[in-house]
């Protein structure tokens, strides 16, 4: 993304140049869209969430002072109106894995077996507290690195490496039985073949 061409969107949209944010909206609009998918677990109100995303982008704009990129800054707007979404719904079913989904056709059995996965690494996940959800989602399935992520949220890298540290210790131990069925199931189908 070119941050210089965002950063001179963003001075013509503070001089009240409407076209220059539907660009601004039309160059993040995918990138957050996505964002707002997977924090919201795909559900229905993913749209309207997104929109209220560039709602605040638009009337907060004249205040961005270009002390990270608009693009960091959007995000941060995005990752707080998802979680206060969240917690104004007290859904924390906080995001859809495509860790499974096949293109090709898939027997029945295996799309059930490879949908309980899903459902099994999503739980793990909606477990975890608000702020290690949110730095796991980031880092593994948005590939921010860590100083990106402490730059959102507004936090030191220490505090987003710990938040990460203490999500994979516990997802390891809330998925272990899971873990340990698929080294099973590996080690006979070596076996039997």
């Amino acid at each position: 993304m070119n941050h210089d061409k965002d950063l001179e969107l963003v001075k013509l949209c503070q001089s009240d140049d409407l076209s220059a944010f539907d660009e601004l909206v039309r160059r993040h609009q995918t990138r957050i869209y996505r964002l707002v998918f997977k924090m919201l677990n795909g559900t229905n109100d993913c749209a309207d969430v997104a929109q209220e995303i560039f709602l605040k982008a638009y009337t907060a704009i004249k205040k961005f002072r270009n002390q990270s990129s608009f693009s960091t800054w959007l995000t941060q707007i995005a990752i707080n109106q998802c979680v206060n979404h969240l917690k104004k719904h007290e859904r924390f079913k906080f995001f859809s894995l495509g860790l499974y989904a096949r293109r090709n056709p898939i027997e029945p059995q295996i799309m059930a077996e490879s949908q309980e996965k899903k459902e099994i690494i999503n739980k793990a996940i909606n477990s975890l507290p608000i702020n290690q959800r949110v730095a796991v989602i980031m880092h593994y399935f948005e590939s921010y690195n860590c100083e990106e992520i402490a730059e959102i949220l507004k936090c030191s890298v220490g505090t987003v490496k710990s938040r990460l540290f203490y999500a994979r210790i516990s997802l390891k131990e809330k998925l272990k039985s899971f873990l340990e069925d698929d080294e099973l199931l590996e080690n006979h189908q070596e076996v039997s073949t």
